[in-house]
């Protein structure tokens, strides 16, 4: 949550002689738009306010979600993202719309299992996955593991698993099940490095850092939750 807080009488006159959008200018819509997409990288944003005339002039938006779609965060690709905040204060000036406080934040959203690959093959090149399913609250994947030294060294390792979300509100997989066809091979260690590179959702250097609650795995897709 944002930490910045006026004074009453400082915040009654800011909001004020603060200027709204008026005629020819930018919607509030498009000025909240254009505010996240400073924010974010992504492929679209999309704002959407539920506020009435007067709580726009007395600079107060009960409800403003925000629609992102094909986002980065911290490395990871992200379908859709939904941001929803919740008693919004703010002002507008020549840079355009400023959020001063909010009292909720909610955020949601979704990665695709084709994501997820790309992913997991650009962070773990040496673990070429055939096989990935994401259903019924589970991760499971083949591959064979390959890795050149003296001499080579080349496994079929199949990890299964799921998200666990830590204490410091970031979800990452934790293998518990394996199987390997090389001993010479540790699928512990493959399934940790697998665990790394795969998307660790975290949203630690997002707009208000918000904590993941709660991860769902199915129909080859993740979700998760977070505030």
């Amino acid at each position: 949550m944002l930490k910045k807080v006026f004074p009453a009488g400082a915040m009654f006159l800011l909001l004020l002689f603060s200027p709204g959008p008026g005629s020819g200018e930018e919607t509030h819509e498009s000025l909240f738009t254009r505010y996240f997409e400073g924010k974010v990288n992504a492929g679209s944003v999309l704002s959407v306010l539920s506020a009435d005339e007067e709580s726009l002039r007395r600079g107060n938006i009960p409800s403003l979600t925000v629609c992102i779609e094909n986002a980065v965060v911290e490395g990871v690709t992200y379908d859709r993202l939904l941001l929803v905040l919740t008693d919004v204060y703010f002002t507008v000036d020549g840079e355009g719309a400023r959020i001063h406080s909010y009292s909720e934040s909610r955020l949601s959203g979704s990665i695709l299992k084709k994501d997820f690959l790309a992913g997991l093959k650009k962070n773990m090149p040496h673990y070429a996955v055939s096989e990935l399913d994401l259903k019924d609250g589970r991760v499971m994947m083949k591959g064979v593991y390959e890795r050149k030294g003296l001499f080579k060294l080349r496994a079929l390792i199949r990890l299964t698993g799921q998200y666990v979300v830590g204490k410091d509100g970031t979800a990452s997989i934790r293998f518990d099940d394996s199987t390997n066809d090389n001993a010479l091979v540790s699928a512990a260690d493959v399934g940790r490095a697998a665990a790394k590179a795969a998307p660790v959702i975290s949203f630690r250097n997002f707009f208000a850092a918000p904590r993941v609650w709660e991860v769902r795995v199915d129909h080859d897709m993740v979700w998760f939750s977070a505030k």
